[in-house]
């Protein structure tokens, strides 16, 4: 029986000592040495890049002025040869003798398969009694892509030829056809001024 005892302390002392031993015999872990990192502040963003980026021409879109009494109304179609059928443009109706200007938007949404390059027709409601000139630019490169109604009604055969103006009364309705990319526009910031590019009035005003 005393034996018993002195094998359990036995099994105990080896137990501890292995423990021990598997302890020690371990390799310490490897740490990396602390390296100082600089810390740097971001550059300072420039407050101007915001707006640079994002700024939206003037001449993009400018809404039409209120009309007063019954106006004349203007039914539209804008044909742009192979100039940009896909594009979005802006239609303006300009007074010759006051500059009035009355605008309209043309999504590309319009400009479906059946009808390109002619878009489907927009209508616009002007200030009447007066005598105006039509044209376009399209919102993507207004300054590239633009289109006047003059007597040509095929792009490609157009040479710049005058803008016609059309004398226009109350309650009326008339046709325009916008085709002649080479015609003389009033410059962006011209609206609101009296025409100064070439125009003829238009030999039969009638609606």
């Amino acid at each position: 029986m005393k034996k018993i005892p002195l094998l359990f302390i036995l099994l105990v002392s080896i137990s501890f000592s292995a423990c021990a031993s598997n302890v020690t015999s371990e390799a310490p872990a490897v740490l990396s040495t602390p390296t100082l990192i600089e810390t740097t502040q971001p550059p300072t963003k420039d407050p101007n890049y915001f707006l640079t980026a994002t700024i939206v021409p003037a001449y993009t879109h400018v809404p039409s002025p209120t009309v007063a009494g019954e106006p004349a109304n203007i039914v539209v179609a804008l044909n742009m040869g192979s100039g940009g059928a896909g594009f979005s443009a802006n239609i303006y109706a300009q007074e010759v003798f006051t500059g009035q200007t009355f605008t309209t938007f043309m999504s590309a949404g319009m400009h479906t398969a059946p009808l390109l390059p002619t878009s489907a027709p927009v209508r616009l409601s002007i200030q009447a009694p007066g005598t105006y000139v039509f044209y376009a630019r399209l919102s993507n490169a207004p300054t590239e892509y633009h289109y006047g109604f003059t007597e040509c009604r095929v792009p490609t055969d157009c040479v710049g030829s005058p803008l016609i103006a059309v004398d226009v009364l109350p309650g009326e309705t008339y046709n325009i056809y916008i085709a002649d990319r080479k015609a003389l526009l009033p410059d962006n910031d011209k609206r609101g001024l009296p025409v100064t590019v070439p125009w003829v009035k238009a030999e039969d005003s009638q609606p």
